[in-house]
């Protein structure tokens, strides 16, 4: 992406022309040369706001010379004129052969003469004389080779050298030769290249450029610039709604804390007090409800209203906002400067600005608050009707015995307790006693664990499979116990043990095995316990009244922000939608002026040929500086906070840039910017692919071919005729020196003139030769009373 410099370029320095032929009334009837200037207006056809009256070229037809010699005396005495070149047109006296008759005022030595016998000249090889080969003007063209003379004369650099140089003549009188070629655009080629860009600058044309690949979507562009806003600090509500979400975050902590303890393996010893789990499931749907609905009523209550209003009726509903945070990235300046850098690079990529308008009001949409109503679907979405039914109608807890481990280790339990009656006839009744206790253990265990299931987690009778499925591994425990202890009252048990054998297990194993059988029995309720809160954990919304309670809060964290930030977004999002509204009167005023463009004049037959394409990339970088300079003036009120008015005050400015900039490059061409004119750093390149294109011109200054020498056929006997007493003056614009430099390294070594010896002007449309011969004729000067 091309980064743009806006700079002020200065304003360039033209010679003023005054044609007394058509002006002499007008000048005769100011008092002063300076009241004459501000009357007619700033420069030639008001192309240049700023004229340098330190040179002025004056043109009257010879025979009035003496007749407007006050006109002359008011033009001399002008404190700000140190140069005059006058221009006498025909003979002033025909009858005695006399080609220029002079007031006094003109003889001293800040005046130069001219005489230009006749305005369309003859062809003239300079060095030799009349050439054999004329020129002839198609009929009907209207053209003359003076009009050539005096364009190039507006430039001060070439008006300076012939000044010099005639001043240097015996008669300080040269009769003047031109070769110009104009690099002045015919006007229907400016008009239609103005047209062309300012509806490829506001439509894109028939195509429309993309947005850059990787750039920022307008909506995630506002969306980052509401972000840019400092967040408030946490604001703790109280009154009703305080309350509400209080016993909402109470509910739900107490749920939690009851869901934590409740798979504790020795839970079903301990007596159980408040409402149960089930209980703290509706409470906490219930207060959800409450918080939920409260919640409502408040993002209603802070919708509408200005800053004070909003948070008066938000304080008495128990909410106090924090003051908005500081700092440059709450201020509207910041959110301007990010989308004016994103316009300013599309315009630079060649996007039109129809579309940009597009985004900007996309974006200023997105960093505009949308005001808390429109979150209350957020507070349904956050707690829905579902999960509160959900949290009042708690499942059952689960039958069986939630694992297979526990009926077998309720199996395994008895067995181990009888592994003692394997040792000694005490062991045998010990191991019954043992056995026995083991059984009540688990029998206890499994009426304590029933009861408590009953009371906090089922809500509907047990299935007759599960109470059956539990009664039979309960008599399986018990019928081991049972039948060891009648085989050791038969004595079944030991009959073949000898007197003096030692038993098949030590005793001490045999008692830690009776020992781990008792420990089995109570591991394996308490793990039967765990294991169906475990599961029954599986079906409940557990941890949901947490991230709902979350959820709301969120909601409200959200909408504080909102309201703290309201006014501030809202000013930045309407200081974005101001720029976007400029965009758009930009446009359209561009649109405008390319419809009114009127081609005029089409130009002289001795205009160098225009590379179009060259000249309309020119023009269009000058009128998108032209657009980026009139959006950065409405950038710059914007960011001051002056945005009424901006619009039409944008739209203003482009009218009279535009208008100005089509008169200006119809009458000083395109190689220059109008003065004062923003400027961007690569339109010198733009200008001298152009200045490559133009052959005819650049030959124009380079080239030792003939002039049109301006007198007439019975004229040649009044003008020197010696070759080495003539003056040949080259010139062309400043701005071309790349390009003829290019062109003169083909050329002869022997021909001239070289660039070195060239006039560079930087003001005028042409380039060409000027040859000067000395008049030498007799020059008569006359005493009047109006120039004493």
């Amino acid at each position: 992406m091309t980064t743009t410099t806006l700079t002020t370029q200065a304003p360039e320095s033209r010679t003023l022309l005054v044609d007394l032929r058509t002006e002499y009334a007008a000048l005769a009837a100011c008092r002063t040369f300076n009241e004459y200037v501000r009357q007619r207006g700033a420069g030639l056809d008001g192309g240049v706001r700023e004229v340098d009256l330190s040179r002025v070229v004056v043109v009257d037809r010879a025979v009035d010379l003496l007749a407007h010699s006050d006109a002359l005396t008011v033009v001399r005495n002008a404190g700000a004129v140190r140069h005059v070149v006058c221009i006498a047109v025909g003979m002033a006296d025909d009858a005695s052969g006399v080609p220029v008759r002079l007031p006094t005022i003109l003889r001293n030595e800040v005046t130069t003469v001219l005489w230009v016998g006749d305005e369309h000249g003859i062809t003239w090889n300079p060095g030799e004389g009349p050439a054999p080969v004329v020129v002839l003007v198609p009929a009907g063209a209207g053209y003359n080779h003076l009009d050539d003379l005096l364009e190039a004369l507006t430039a001060k650099e070439l008006f300076d050298e012939v000044a010099a140089r005639a001043a240097a003549m015996p008669s300080r009188v040269a009769v003047p030769g031109v070769r110009v070629v104009s690099n002045r655009v015919a006007g229907d080629v400016l008009v239609a290249a103005q047209r062309r860009a300012v509806e490829a600058i506001v439509t894109g044309g028939d195509r429309v450029i993309p947005a850059q690949p990787g750039g920022q979507d307008p909506v995630a562009l506002g969306g980052e610039l509401a972000r840019r806003f400092g967040h408030p600090d946490p604001t703790q509500p109280t009154g009703e709604f305080g309350h509400a979400r209080g016993d909402a975050e109470r509910a739900a902590r107490a749920l939690g804390a009851a869901l934590a303890t409740a798979g504790r393996p020795w839970q079903p010893l301990l007596p159980q007090r408040g409402p149960g789990i089930p209980g703290l499931f509706r409470r906490s749907a219930e207060t959800l409800h409450t918080y939920r609905e409260a919640l409502r009523r408040l993002l209603l209550t802070g919708d509408a209203g200005p800053d004070e209003q909003r948070r008066a009726k938000l304080r008495a509903e128990g909410v106090t906002l924090p003051p908005p945070p500081g700092g440059p990235a709450t201020d509207q300046p910041a959110a301007v400067d990010q989308v004016l850098r994103t316009t300013l690079g599309g315009i630079g990529m060649g996007r039109p600005l129809r579309q940009l308008v597009t985004e900007i009001f996309e974006t200023a949409s997105a960093l505009r608050p949308a005001g808390s109503a429109v979150r209350v679907p957020s507070v349904d979405q956050a707690c829905p009707d579902q999960r509160l039914a959900e949290l009042s109608s708690v499942p059952a807890m689960p039958g069986g015995f939630g694992s297979l481990l526990v009926p077998l280790l309720m199996v395994l339990a008895p067995l181990l307790a009888l592994v003692p009656a394997a040792g000694s006839p005490l062991g045998r009744t010990v191991a019954a006693g043992l056995g026995g206790a083991v059984v009540a253990l688990l029998v206890l265990g499994a009426v304590l664990l029933r009861g408590r299931r009953n009371r906090i987690g089922l809500v509907r009778r047990a299935a007759v499979r599960d109470v059956a499925m539990v009664a039979l591994v309960l008599v399986i425990s018990a019928a081991l116990p049972a039948v060891g202890a009648a085989l050791l009252l038969s004595g079944g048990l030991g009959d073949d043990l000898g007197a003096g054998a030692d038993p098949p297990v030590p005793a001490q194993v045999a008692w830690a095995c009776a020992g781990a059988g008792v420990l089995l029995a109570v591991v394996a309720t308490g793990l039967w316990w765990s294991r169906l809160v475990a599961a029954w954990r599986l079906r409940l919304p557990a941890g949901q009244p947490d991230r709902l309670v979350r959820a709301l809060t969120d909601v409200y964290d959200e909408a504080t922000v909102e309201w703290v930030l309201t006014d501030a977004r809202t000013r930045a999002s309407d200081a974005v939608r101001t720029l976007g509204s400029t965009l758009d009167s930009l446009g359209d005023e561009l649109l405008a002026h390319g419809s009114a463009l009127d081609a005029g004049p089409q130009g002289t037959p001795y205009t160098a040929a225009t590379t179009v394409g060259a000249v309309n990339a020119i023009v269009r970088h000058d009128l998108v500086t032209l657009t980026v300079d009139c959006v950065e003036r409405g950038a710059a009120d914007i960011r001051r906070g002056e945005r009424d008015g901006v619009p039409d005050r944008v739209a203003q400015d482009a009218r009279d840039l535009a208008t100005g900039y089509d008169r200006y490059v119809r009458h000083d061409g395109i190689q220059h910017p109008p003065p004062r004119w923003p400027a961007r750093g690569d339109r010198d390149q733009l200008v001298l692919t152009w200045w490559r294109g133009l052959d005819d011109f650049r030959r124009a200054a380079l080239d030792d071919g003939p002039v049109q020498q301006l007198c007439a056929d019975d004229q040649l006997q009044l003008i020197g005729k010696d070759p080495a007493g003539a003056v040949v003056v080259a010139f062309a614009p400043g701005s071309a020196k790349e390009a003829i430099a290019d062109a003169v390294d083909g050329l002869d070594p022997g021909r001239r003139p070289r660039p070195a010896e060239l006039v560079w002007t930087t003001a005028g449309t042409s380039a060409g030769m000027l040859h000067l011969v000395p008049l030498r004729a007799r020059v008569e000067f006359e005493q009047l009373e109006a120039t004493a």
